[in-house]
């Protein structure tokens, strides 16, 4: 996958082989078909396409990734800022755990993410959450 990123080829991994052009397909259609063929005939795999492989792929271990984004979500539902951390770590480790989330094709809007961090602060912040949230 990553030979097919740097030859920028990774359009493969994304998109289904165009239908075969016939005799009244566009020039464009035409090209965009020749083109995706080309690229997928210099890939080393066998006779299936890169958009094959990977979908094979998520089959494989779409459960796997079911599952760790469920616990990235449990994790941000009841993380919650430790006495004595300073607001930028907590902030920094909240950031890092939405990130998990959202290359875990997780979802969570911005302002559901603001309120999971109002959530996980400490009690010392509860003034503050109190003011935000009105």
């Amino acid at each position: 996958m990553f030979v097919l990123i740097a030859e920028k080829l990774d359009f493969l991994l994304e998109e289904k082989c165009p239908e075969e052009p016939t005799e009244t397909t566009s020039k464009s259609k035409r090209a965009a078909y020749d083109k995706w063929i080309a690229a997928d005939k210099m890939k080393l795999e066998s006779q299936e396409t890169s958009y094959d492989i990977l979908e094979s792929l998520k089959g494989m271990f779409g459960h796997q990734s079911r599952r760790a984004r469920f616990e990235a979500i449990h994790t941000l539902q009841n993380i919650r800022m430790k006495p004595g951390t300073p607001v930028k770590d907590h902030m920094l480790t909240m950031i890092a755990h939405f990130n998990v989330t959202e290359n875990l094709s997780a979802t969570i809007n911005q302002e559901t993410q603001v309120d999971m961090v109002l959530n996980s602060l400490s009690d010392m912040f509860s003034q503050f959450t109190e003011y935000v949230i009105n």
